[in-house]
């Protein structure tokens, strides 16, 4: 009924409805063709059976599961895996792969790009050619408030005077080769570490007793020639990290899970001899090195300063968008389309990490692209607050999954939509019955002014569904359909 409460009254009507409904629609076999109907004289009258697509919604305490040391351990070696396959996926499927692919083949060389340098640069290094960043600031974000909106990040310290004492300094612009001056007795030596200087405007105090070798950036090409159908971006590949840390994280790229990715690959479908491209794109240092550099950098955004094993709050804050300060969030805060990659992958990586625990682990690479795939094609992992939440609803997604926290119970706890469909019977109530309730309510409640709430008229009655029917009836006599929460409404 419409009290939201279960009484008596409404169970027995409710038992008389499903009755009429199972001697209409749901006869056993063995039931005669000619039957007579137990019901004739119910003012509700069968008429048909409708097939509607409806979603369940299942919450699920994760206690147990988020807060396993093992399952957060694994969780760190498959983000890097995830990001990795979700940046192979985003690359091959750009507009315009395909037709790139027939280019290819036409081009006698690889095209040069430039590459943050991983490893130690092979050019001479002098005082005046190197620059590293004096210290690092890292702030505090704790787990003592889980519902932080935004993490605590301190302003950076002004440069104006750094910014005055560059301005009388000539510096070289990288690839510039600056001209002889007129009236110079010698022209100007043109040095070859000129061509690999970085312009350091902007950057904080220049700490001379540290050199990190940030400043070179060599000129790489691809040993395969189809190799930049699935690079990334130029612009995601500026460098922002120290490159000791970048050598030290670079470690845990899983390079055999990067190779298994690229050789299975669909893009090159049409090629002939599809396997050895993808072989030969696979052995690419040049692209590897790419990878390694923009996944490693997402990784470490995502985790901050602490490389240790994640804490349940922080994968609450980073899968709701908030992400830890470090040296490379503005890195990628910067490029809006890698952020929501980045952000995707961390949503797979939890999604993962709740499967393996509940259905067990992944025996070998294929299961886990197999899984990856079902994510993509099937589920939407996101917020309930977000836009495109309500965006897959009607598109019809089959799952949908959302991670939350309940302050009352002080648990993390995981929503799933399902969508399945149900047979919905639909019957009609005979309007003279309905009609006739309803004047008599009225007569009851406005003329003789009857306001027992247990009086008879509005009883159970299974042949009537009276008492069903008068709830149903317009308010104030009858109950409201829906109630909303209380609203403000001005007069002036």
């Amino acid at each position: 009924g419409l009290e939201l409460q279960e009484t008596s009254c409404h169970t027995a009507e409710a038992r008389r409805v499903d009755e009429v409904f199972e001697g209409a629609f749901e006869q056993e076999e063995y039931t005669k063709a000619c039957s007579l109907n137990e019901h004739f004289g119910n003012v509700l009258t069968p008429c048909t059976v409708l097939p509607v697509k409806l979603y369940s919604d299942a919450r699920n305490i994760l206690s147990g599961i988020i807060d396993s040391h093992e399952n957060l351990k694994e969780f760190k070696g498959d983000l890097v895996k995830i990001l990795v396959w979700i940046l192979v996926q985003y690359c091959s499927k750009r507009p315009g792969t395909q037709e790139n692919v027939h280019k290819t083949e036409n081009k006698g060389k690889a095209p040069l790009l430039i590459l943050p340098a991983l490893n130690t640069s092979p050019h001479p290094k002098s005082p005046e050619d190197t620059e590293s960043l004096n210290s690092e600031t890292f702030d505090d974000w704790s787990d003592d408030n889980i519902f932080d909106d935004e993490p605590t990040i301190k302003k950076a310290k002004e440069e104006n005077d750094q910014w005055k004492d560059l301005q009388g300094t000539n510096l070289s612009i990288p690839g510039l080769v600056e001209s002889p001056k007129i009236g110079d007795n010698s022209a100007s030596i043109v040095s070859e570490n000129s061509l690999y200087k970085a312009v350091i405007l902007g950057y904080p105090a220049v700490d001379k007793g540290k050199q990190e070798d940030m400043t070179y950036i060599p000129l790489m090409e691809f040993s395969c020639s189809h190799s930049h159908l699935v690079s990334l971006p130029e612009e995601w590949r500026s460098n922002c990290m120290p490159n000791s840390k970048m050598k030290e994280m670079s470690s845990l790229f899983p390079e055999d899970w990067y190779q298994f990715v690229l050789r299975q690959l669909e893009c090159f479908h049409s090629e002939e001899k599809t396997s050895s491209v993808l072989e030969e794109i696979a052995k690419d240092k040049v692209l590897k090195d790419i990878y390694v550099h923009i996944v490693m950098t997402c990784y470490f955004s995502l985790f901050g300063v602490d490389n240790m094993v994640p804490t349940p709050g922080h994968i609450l804050r980073v899968y709701s968008g908030v992400l830890p300060w470090s040296v490379a969030l503005n890195w990628l805060t910067e490029k809006p389309e890698l952020f929501q990659l980045a952000l995707k992958a961390f949503r797979y990586t939890l999604k993962l990490m709740i499967d393996k625990a509940s259905l067990g682990p992944i025996e070998d690479f294929k299961g886990l692209i197999n899984c990856l795939e079902e994510y993509e094609s099937d589920w939407y992992i996101g917020l309930v607050s977000d836009e495109k939440w309500k965006e897959a609803i009607l598109q019809e997604k089959p799952y949908l999954f959302s991670l939350g926290f309940d302050p009352n119970m002080g648990v993390y706890t995981g929503r799933v939509l399902s969508l399945q469909e149900l047979l919905i019977q639909v019957g009609k109530l005979n309007a003279e019955a309905v009609r006739g309730q309803w004047a008599n309510l009225s007569w009851e409640l406005l003329y003789a002014t009857n306001d027992d709430e247990e009086r008879y008229s509005i009883q159970a009655h299974p042949l009537l569904l009276r008492n069903l029917t008068v709830q149903a009836a317009d308010p104030p006599l009858g109950y409201p359909i829906y109630s909303s929460k209380p609203i403000h409404v001005h007069f002036y």
